[in-house]
């Protein structure tokens, strides 16, 4: 039996306040062993607490206790790889599995050490790019990285759940399309805080310096972590940070006895490299057969989703999405400024022929050049202490500038 942290009173509670009326309420039924519904105010159908905002249920159907009616009842996300006991010989109970997402998971159990898991995911050639960009990433920057389960001050969570949003919205302007979580940060921001105090989620959180620039987001249950949301501050791209931060989130999964690490939804090459299953999230749609109503609906909902998917499997989603994101008047194009510099090898001849004044890279109107100055880092192998940014405002030209080398930014010259 799988015990889900979103079949909790806590969570109904939360995720009601945010999605429905107060009038809603959650619901059990004794025949449905392991999920809270909700009544679709327009329809005879309940669908569970939840929506598509979890990480997954296991319910069981206890065949005593079945009555039939006209009513329809969704589940769903539910990993094909919980194995949920089939409805079979229930007169008055069916079951339709729709597939959607893929998802991707790794068993942990054979693994002692995160040098072990290396060792059997990738070729020798894959591992030596992972120990050089890490050995760049702590050799240029001061990493260190936190874990915060069972425990974290106020404070500190509402630090970094407000860097956690600034780090997404960064991240999606920079892929110009829309990421659905976003319009919800105000759920999340009240539901992650007592599940991590509840030991039900890990914020694994890499810094550079004090400043946050890598945060995963995942959820623990049954001896499962399972990938809820991670983002990086793309500006460390080279690095590899991501992958970073996947690897240290494995490495904490294995230190502390989790059995299976999910990756959960989305296809891309690491999740496939890592990965010992590929699985499939399902709806499953309880009808009953005898019910001309409750068989017509469940038939016609499995309809729509499936041509959902098919949709999905088109990528028609994506450019949904990506429409979407263009239709918002308060998305602004993320640091526009970059596209119109280009980088290129200069002399301490020519540095020292220009006007220049030291900037402060933090400060906001210089956001666009962090990345040609990380890119310098990743090159050069220095350290970024040792690392002065010039401006000369009257060229509108930049100079970075470390112990060895050099490098100007500055506006790209039309031919």
């Amino acid at each position: 039996m799988i015990n889900s942290p979103f079949n909790t009173d806590q969570f109904a509670e939360i995720w009601l306040k945010h999605f429905q009326d107060s009038s809603t309420t959650a619901k059990r039924f004794d025949f449905i062993q392991g999920v809270n519904f909700y009544k679709s105010k327009k329809y005879p159908l309940y669908v569970n607490i939840g929506r598509n905002l979890t990480k997954g249920f296991y319910y069981t159907i206890d065949e005593d206790k079945v009555r039939g009616s006209n009513h329809v009842f969704l589940v769903r996300d539910i990993p094909t790889y919980f194995n949920v006991p089939e409805v079979k010989g229930v007169k008055k109970l069916k079951v339709i599995k729709v597939r959607q997402y893929n998802g991707y998971l790794t068993y942990l159990k054979d693994y002692s050490t995160l040098d072990d898991f290396i060792l059997a995911k990738y070729n020798s050639s894959r591992r030596n790019v992972l120990r050089r960009r890490v050995k760049g990433l702590k050799g240029s920057f001061n990493i260190k990285t936190e874990v915060y389960f069972g425990d974290i001050a106020k404070e500190t969570y509402d630090a970094m759940i407000d860097t956690f949003h600034d780090l997404l919205v960064k991240r999606f302007r920079e892929k110009k399309t829309e990421y659905h979580i976003l319009h919800k940060w105000d759920y999340f921001r009240e539901l992650i805080y007592p599940m991590i105090l509840n030991k039900e989620a890990v914020l694994l959180v890499t810094y550079e310096n004090e400043k946050p620039i890598g945060i995963y987001l995942s959820i623990c249950f049954n001896g499962i972590v399972s990938g809820a949301i991670p983002v990086f501050d793309t500006d460390y791209h080279k690095f590899a940070l991501g992958n970073y931060l996947t690897l240290k989130m494995v490495e904490w999964s294995i230190e502390n006895g989790m059995e299976i690490f999910d990756s959960s939804k989305g296809d891309y090459g690491e999740k496939e490299r890592i990965s010992d299953l590929k699985y499939s999230f399902e709806y499953h749609l309880l009808y009953n057969p005898r019910s001309v109503i409750s068989a017509s609906m469940a038939f016609g909902i499995a309809s729509f989703f499936r041509l959902k998917q098919f949709l999905r499997e088109k990528q028609i989603h994506s450019i949904y999405h990506n429409f979407k994101f263009k239709l918002n008047p308060n998305v602004s194009k993320e640091n526009p400024d970059m596209e119109q510099y280009e980088l290129v090898d200069n002399t301490v001849e020519a540095f020292q022929a220009n006007t220049v004044t030291p900037i402060n890279l933090d400060e906001k109107k210089y956001a666009f050049l962090r990345k040609f100055v990380f890119g310098f880092l990743y090159k050069s192998r220095e350290h970024i202490q040792d690392i002065t940014v010039y401006e000369n405002g009257e060229l509108d030209t930049y100079f970075v500038v470390g112990k060895d080398k050099m490098l100007e930014v500055r506006p790209i010259r039309e031919s």
